[in-house]
């Protein structure tokens, strides 16, 4: 879901206002202050289960029509899936930006299943926002930035989300987006069988953008991340992958890889 209320610098500060006035902070799910009580109803199951997050009812409400269909009733909660939504569940110190300019420190956490970055004011602080969706608004945490662009998916799709660049300063710049993915538990059908619980697993894509261009989706073979660079540049990267023989399905390799096509 794409969220497009955008106000000014100043009312991103303002974290104790009301919801109505909370500038350019959303508030996670459909809206109101998503406190550590609405985390407990959440994990516990009451009231509905999974709480005010969209992506996460509808994960859920797809379960109760499948179980539905085989006769069998689910109560599903956040702490009957495996796993995390976040790529670390810890909040860190870090940084937000506007327009590429540092304006605010902010503890943060990326949610890769929803793909928003929720902040909080303090560690102790029970009231947890998400950062607006606009490309005005970036941040950085861990050692990573997390850009809110438009990108093409591998069907030709375009979407805005959170990309974080490996690679810049040149023609190409590389992408990494880090996806947690839900994976639907399968019981043993015999005793002979192993089963398999409700989960998350983590996915990474990686995308590039060329002279500046919206980034599209690069899949990791060598012949796609070939197919990425200019007709100038195809002799040179050939030549670098005879004398390198870098892995591409390995993020430190295509990073020398993207480096190396910068210098070109």
């Amino acid at each position: 879901m794409i969220k497009r209320n955008v106000f000014g610098m100043a009312m991103i500060l303002c974290a104790a206002i009301s919801v109505n006035a909370q500038g350019n902070i959303h508030v996670q799910g459909e809206g109101g202050v998503f406190t550590a009580d609405r985390l407990a109803l959440l994990k516990s199951g009451e009231g509905g289960g999974l709480g005010n997050n969209p992506a996460m009812m509808d994960l859920y409400n797809d379960m109760r029509t499948k179980f539905g269909r085989m006769g069998e009733e689910v109560n599903l909660t956040l702490d009957d899936i495996n796993g995390t939504i976040y790529l670390n569940e810890n909040f860190t110190l870090g940084t937000l930006y506007e327009d590429g300019v540092a304006f605010k420190k902010l503890y943060l956490r990326y949610d890769a299943y929803n793909d928003e970055v929720e902040l909080k004011e303090s560690l102790d602080s029970d009231v947890v926002r998400a950062m607006v969706q606009h490309p005005r608004y970036s941040c950085s945490m861990n050692g990573n930035d997390y850009q809110f662009v438009e990108y093409f998916e591998e069907d030709g799709t375009l979407k805005e989300g959170y990309l974080s660049p490996l690679v810049s300063g040149g023609d190409y710049i590389l992408f990494i987006k880090n996806i947690k993915v839900f994976k639907e538990g399968k019981p043993a059908k015999t005793s002979l069988d192993n089963s398999f619980p409700h989960r998350f697993l983590d996915k990474t894509e990686y995308y590039v953008s060329v002279n500046g261009e919206s980034p599209v989706l690069m899949k990791t073979r060598k012949s796609n991340v070939l197919s990425v660079f200019s007709e100038d540049d195809q002799k040179a990267m050939k030549d670098y992958f005879k004398d390198n023989r870098p892995n591409v399905k390995d993020g430190s390799d295509l990073i020398n890889l993207f480096a190396y096509a910068n210098t070109l």
